[in-house]
Order: C-alpha cells, then structure tokens, then sequence
C-alpha cells in the first residue's frame, strides 16, 4: 500500500515546500497539488498558487517522492501543452511525474478567468478526446 499526501495551494510556497519535505522525510510516498486556480467557496481573495509551477519546485526541493496534480483540469488545459508541461517536470523530476486530468468541474473558475465552462456531455467530450 502507497499513500499520497495532498498539499493546500492557498499556502506560502515557503509552507509548501517544508510541509512536503516533511511528509516526504516521514515516509509518505507521493505529493498532490490542486489544479485549481481559486477557492471554491466565498472567500476567493487569498492567493492560490498555479499547480505546475509549484510541482516544478517540488521536483527539485524534494527528490524521493512521485508527485502530480491531484487532476488537471482539462477545460482549462490543452492537452498538448499540458503533455509537455509535465513532461518537463517529469525530467526535472528524474521520472517521478504522475499525470491525471479531469473533465472540469469548477464553474467559478471558470467564469472568473474567461474559459468556456459548457455542459457536462461538452465537458465529457473534450475530456474523451483529451
């Protein structure tokens, strides 16, 4: 049995960073990041920080571990792009990227960042041809 610690993204980096070094030292054996760009819940004025880039500094600020986003959100995400953002880390990483994406779920995100949110079957078959 593998267990997977999972992050906030609404954190100092600074936190992020030493609570994964943390778990990491303690023995779990994978870090999970929010591919979420706001909270999902009133308050939305606290920063949230973009998950690749802090799965970026967490390839290299913690060696041991698998890491990844917990999905990223194929709505928001080409899928192209999204193949060669992770492999990128994946190399930084020495081959401990594992990638996930997800249909999309989040509607005010969505919204606030201009991305077509569609209707669930829309959101399905992007997420199929993704």
């Amino acid at each position: 049995m593998r267990f997977g610690f999972w992050t906030k993204n609404d954190q100092e980096i600074s936190a992020i960073i030493e609570c994964c070094q943390h778990a990491e030292a303690t023995g779990w054996d994978g870090l999970w990041f929010a591919d979420h760009f706001m909270p999902n819940e009133e308050n939305v004025d606290q920063p949230v920080h973009e998950a690749w880039s802090v799965l970026a500094a967490l390839a290299v600020a913690v060696p041991r571990v698998r890491l990844g986003p917990l999905v990223a959100g194929n709505t928001y995400r080409n899928p192209a792009l999204t193949a060669k953002i992770a492999t990128t880390i994946d190399h930084i990483s020495g081959g401990r990227v594992v990638l996930g994406i997800g249909a999309g779920w989040q509607e005010n995100e969505h919204e606030a960042y201009g991305f077509d949110f569609g209707t669930l079957r829309s959101r399905m078959d992007r997420f199929d041809e993704a």
